[in-house]
């Protein structure tokens, strides 16, 4: 699950006033209206429940978000988090199943093989940040690197929507979806940074914008949600991918028309070699080309090339190597860049990756096996049978409204908490959450009256996304709270990175597993082929990957999670962040101090 089923990643902390400050203001809002005392939003709690006060409150925010930051930039935002974040990513993550496995007729080995080579582009977004900043385009860091990703995302999804594609021919379907997620990922990444920037620019209206990009990157999620499982169940999933044609197409209108906020810059050459000689150094030309964070933090650069690197080497592992390979260069990868994080960054920050890296690899990933389990047909076992309405469609709309109330709990209940206690909390609960689907791949719900679609219901769709949404906001908060001063952008985009390459790595282990279990998904869509399914080990496999392996990472958070709350300062060097609560406010913000102030 890349950052954007989470949301958009890889944010900058808000920056806000120092707690000195803002106390002396809470105070004196108190002092003025006691027994009135208004939420910063400007409604009361007796209007909480007033629908004209919500209407009121509506327009209010809606007026603010423009006059902040003007209309034209927030039909960018919205075209590019709706429209590519949210409808394209639904498109191509969900509609894969349907497509590889009614269309293509691939086995579930298969599929979850390509599922990866699909996502490895959000764990090469190091790669996006460093070529787009460190060299623009006729002057533009962004523009046109916007253009050219989303020409290429466009003629992927056109070119699966058109070419017959067959089980010999596979791996082609693969690249285009690469291409694909190469487009969302680019466009997400310079889009993220450019509100990042605007966020930084005023800081007190910050949360308004975020606030708006997750409101409208669900929305796209529901929204292609609802086309996916019709199609498939009715029509030919190709066409899930003509579809998405449209919706790539439409974010050239915001590009052409000039609204995404941009200055045009210097060659990197060019910037860097005046620096140079001002300063009067004597460099070669090819160290006079990096920039001059990369050259003053050289292990950061090469942490984030080297995540990119492996990621795109683990696609190639993939495509043309034996299991036994990809299991190698799985481990062997992971290995390596544990050891490189722990040269690169600063201890707190290394461990904190490496432990969010490790979070993911250990909860394997069995897709190829557990979702042809679920949707397989009657010719192949007798199993649960879903339709792709039932399993990409109303199940998903479930796990959404899920995530929502994910951050409801952790915004009321466990804020304050210590970070090691959450993260032991979460796990302990998506273990249980296995059970479910434990249950039912041993049938046992049928033999106490539960059907299959109640017991997926509580499971996967619901306990599953809760508890993701609640493990992932703790992981934002650690990650802001160690992230190094004037280096946001770089090691967000590396942790994001890493993340996704750890869900990669998962994935791999996973289709490694699946075979070594001996569960077989192979159900061709011709009738003249038998089909050879075997799920009796299932259970098992489930018990391993989603059980026993996540529980690892209980003791690993006395090793490399610090031991204080979520509201606490963390030290990293001469600077660190600290999360502050202000009395009249019911949401969290990052603080950024250092030890000569703000």
């Amino acid at each position: 699950m890349e950052p954007p089923s989470q949301g958009p990643a890889g944010k900058e902390p808000a920056v806000v006033e120092p707690r000195e400050k803002s106390a002396k203001t809470e105070t004196k809002t108190k002092n003025e209206n006691p027994e009135n005392p208004k939420k910063e939003d400007g409604m009361t709690k007796s209007s909480l429940y007033n629908p004209l006060e919500w209407a009121r409150y509506s327009k209010n925010y809606w007026d603010n978000l423009v006059g902040n930051f003007t209309l034209q930039f927030i039909v960018l935002l919205t075209s590019c988090y709706y429209g590519v974040k949210g409808v394209l990513y639904t498109f191509v993550m969900s509609g894969q199943l349907p497509y590889f496995q009614k269309y293509v007729g691939i086995t579930g080995i298969e599929y979850q093989k390509y599922k990866l080579v699909s996502s490895l582009p959000w764990a090469m977004k190091a790669w996006i940040g460093l070529i787009s900043d460190n060299y623009p385009i006729r002057g533009y860091n962004k523009r046109y690197y916007l253009y050219i990703s989303t020409f290429v995302g466009a003629v992927s999804f056109a070119i699966l929507g058109i070419v017959e594609i067959n089980q010999a021919t596979a791996f082609f379907a693969a690249l285009l979806l690469f291409f694909a997620s190469l487009d969302m990922a680019t466009a997400d990444l310079l889009c993220e940074g450019k509100y990042a920037e605007k966020m930084m620019e005023k800081p007190e209206t910050s949360s308004d914008l975020v606030s708006w990009v997750w409101g409208v990157y669900q929305l796209g999620c529901l929204s292609a949600s609802l086309f996916i499982g019709p199609i498939s169940d009715n029509y030919s999933p190709k066409i899930i991918y003509l579809c998405a044609v449209p919706f790539a197409l439409q974010f050239l209108v915001p590009l052409y028309n000039g609204y995404l906020p941009e200055e045009k810059v210097k060659p990197a050459l060019e910037q860097a070699t005046q620096v140079d000689i001002e300063k009067k150094e004597k460099l070669s030309v090819w160290i006079a080309m990096l920039p001059r964070k990369m050259r003053e933090k050289p292990r950061v650069f090469v942490m984030a090339f080297l995540t990119a690197l492996s990621a795109l080497l683990l696609g190639v592992v993939h495509l043309v190597g034996t299991e036994g390979q990809q299991l190698a260069y799985s481990l062997g990868a992971s290995v390596m860049l544990c050891v490189c994080s722990s040269w690169a960054l600063p201890s707190v920050l290394s461990n904190a990756n490496i432990y969010m890296f490790l979070c993911q690899v250990l909860y394997i990933q069995v897709n190829g096996a557990q979702d042809y389990f679920y949707t397989a047909g009657k010719e192949c076992f007798d199993g649960p049978s879903f339709s792709f309405s039932y399993y990409t469609t109303y199940t998903v709309i479930v796990g959404s409204v899920a995530a929502w109330l994910g951050v409801v709990l952790f915004q009321a209940w466990m804020r304050d908490w210590n970070f090691r206690r959450v993260f032991w909390l979460t796990t302990f609960v998506r273990v249980i959450g296995s059970i479910f689907d434990i249950c039912i791949a041993k049938r046992w719900n049928l033999n106490i009256g539960i059907s299959d679609k109640t017991m997926y219901m509580f499971g996967d769709a619901v306990i599953y996304n809760i508890v993701y949404q609640m493990d992932f906001m703790p992981s934002v908060v650690l990650t802001s709270k160690v992230c190094p001063k004037g280096l946001e952008s770089t090691i967000y985009a590396l942790l994001a990175g890493m993340q996704n390459m750890g869900q990669n790595v998962s994935q791999s282990l996973g289709a490694y597993m699946i075979t070594a279990m001996g569960v077989k998904t192979a159900c061709k869509p011709s009738v003249d082929e038998e089909c050879d399914c075997d799920f009796s080990n299932l259970p098992q496999l489930l018990f391993i990957c989603h059980m026993f392996l996540p529980l690892l990472t209980i003791p690993l958070t006395f090793v490399l999670i610090p031991n204080i709350k979520m509201t606490d300062p963390i030290e990293v060097g001469g600077d660190y962040y600290e999360l502050i609560k202000e009395d009249n406010r019911n949401d969290l913000q990052v603080e950024l101090r250092g030890k000569d102030g703000l």
